[in-house]
């Protein structure tokens, strides 16, 4: 089976999911983590076939071999390929290198020798999928063999977002009681113009009260994870853009002594933490703003980072909770483009006035 040659060009957040397949290759297995991103000894997950569907053709990488070879097969299990592993670890770790130095949109000639020796197409996979490598790994409860998905979060640059910005997650306010004068608030063109415009709206007399999302699909989204949850959302986003904070454990903090959500709901901090990390966890694993989510995770198999030492890590099932608190503890709320994406300004509809806010959330590391 040959392969044409492509110029295969990647940035620094898309280079580590061919990496981390690399890995899995390499090791046959991932360690699990803690919530810090520590190993877990004597923990780790066993990989038996990685699954690579590109441009309508699946090629498996079966690990279940003893031997050193890489064995590549189509679906029907005819083999497409035998390949050496001997030295698949000294190719992978010079790979790596490339990505740490690597600036902007960039070409790896190794990796691109290695992807048409292994017979690879493309770098990542195509962003309509959330799972990013398809593998079968030992289920050691069920003591069975299941098809997972796996999504990859690289730490190697800058933090990547966990939920991406977009008109979609725009929150909508009612304003109540305003005095002043809309077209001044909606000139404020300081740096931080969303929190001083909001300091001015209270300032004369102004109140903000939570409305709707402006994407139904993705109100309806939050909802599964509690009626409610959208009003607790739209309350972190509020203390976000008034300067209050922006890590997520702390806003759920200031959400939990929150005095009209106390009288009106009466759950304590940890109930918050709860819910919040169910939220995370549903984000990360296969919730989208725009699609109508029955609650199935995308990445059914986990998660997997790759460090910025060249570790790469496994979060699955097992350890979950672990997940979740990482998740929680190393995310933050942060503002994107208020002219891309709508929001920020004080507007008129049906005679009552409003004010869009958005929620975007990045890793912190």
């Amino acid at each position: 089976m040959s392969m044409k040659r492509i110029n295969r060009l990647a940035n620094k957040g898309e280079w580590p999911e061919f990496y981390a397949f690399l890995k899995i290759i390499e090791q046959k297995k991932l360690p699990a983590a803690n919530k810090n991103l520590e190993i877990i000894n004597n923990k780790s997950f066993v990989f038996y076939k990685v699954i690579r569907e590109e441009d309508g053709l699946t090629k498996i990488y079966d690990l279940s071999d003893s031997s050193t070879d890489i064995i590549i097969t189509d679906q029907t299990g005819a083999i497409l390929k035998k390949i050496p592993n001997s030295d698949l670890k000294s190719k992978t770790l010079k790979i790596f290198d490339k990505i740490k130095s690597g600036k902007k949109t960039f070409q790896i000639q190794e990796a691109e020798d290695l992807m048409t020796e292994m017979l690879c197409e493309k770098v990542k996979a195509d962003n309509s999928k959330k799972s990013d490598i398809t593998a079968i790994i030992y289920d050691r409860i069920s003591e069975t063999m299941p098809k997972l998905g796996f999504s990859v979060k690289s730490m190697i640059g800058g933090a990547s977002t966990l939920l991406n910005a977009g008109k979609t997650t725009n929150f909508i306010f009612k304003v109540r009681n305003f005095k002043g004068d809309i077209k001044k608030i909606n000139a404020i063109k300081t740096r931080s113009k969303i929190r001083d415009r909001l300091s001015e709206i209270i300032s004369h007399g102004g109140s903000l009260t939570f409305s709707a999302v402006s994407n139904k699909k993705f109100e309806s989204n939050l909802k599964s994870i509690d009626t409610a949850f959208p009003k607790f959302i739209s309350q972190m986003l509020l203390d976000f853009f008034l300067g209050k904070a922006s890590l997520v454990q702390d806003l759920v903090k200031i959400l939990s002594q929150n005095h009209e959500l106390k009288k009106e709901f009466e759950l304590s901090l940890s109930s918050y933490e709860l819910k919040i990390k169910l939220f995370l966890d549903a984000i990360a694993l296969g919730m989208v703003p725009k699609i109508e989510w029955e609650g199935l995770s995308e990445s059914d198999g986990g998660y997997i980072i790759v460090k910025r030492d060249g570790e790469v890590i496994c979060y699955h099932s097992y350890n979950r909770d672990e997940f979740k608190s990482y998740l929680y503890e190393n995310t933050k709320f942060e503002s994107a483009s208020s002219t891309r994406h709508n929001y920020g300004f004080l507007y008129e509809k049906d005679g009552e006035l409003f004010f869009n806010l958005n929620l975007q959330i990045r890793f912190i590391k």
